[in-house]
């Protein structure tokens, strides 16, 4: 705690007024992480080209972990998979899924449990690839886009 109110520019009694400790403040900033990938998940459903919508979105999951790959993953996963929040994202990943598949981009029987093991597996990828390098993640998700595809 010591550490993250140096960093923030703040006293130590700051943050502990704010959050009970760091489970708290982790808690928080996990709530913020799922908003933001929430949101994101939005935006792709705007796009009126299914495929852009989706590319986008895939690409705003693997920029998202690299930037915060030393701890995306463990945020993440402090979420529960049935808060209000994270069941929205599901469900707009599953409709980004559905449109791709009804305009043709993506096979039929392609469903958005498929998008979000993806999405899962992105994470790992992520994880898995040395600092600051994007090409093992991004090559990752055009095979798999490629292996997805109608055509």
């Amino acid at each position: 705690m010591e550490a993250i109110a140096a960093r923030a520019g703040l006293g130590v009694g700051t943050i502990y007024r704010r959050f009970a400790g760091k489970d708290a403040l982790l808690d928080a900033i996990a709530r913020l992480f799922v908003e933001e990938m929430d949101r994101a998940a939005a935006t792709a459903l705007e796009d009126p080209d299914p495929a852009a919508g989706l590319e986008w979105f895939l690409d705003f999951v693997g920029t998202f972990n690299a930037e915060k790959r030393r701890y995306a993953a463990s945020l993440t996963d402090r979420v529960p998979s049935d808060d209000d929040v994270s069941a929205r994202t599901a469900d707009r990943v599953r409709q980004l899924t559905q449109n791709a598949v009804e305009s043709g981009y993506l096979t039929q029987g392609v469903t958005g449990d498929d998008v979000k093991a993806l999405i899962v597996a992105i994470r790992g990828v992520v994880a898995a690839s040395p600092d600051g390098d994007d090409g093992p993640w991004r090559r990752f998700v055009r095979i798999h886009l490629a292996g997805l595809r109608a055509d």
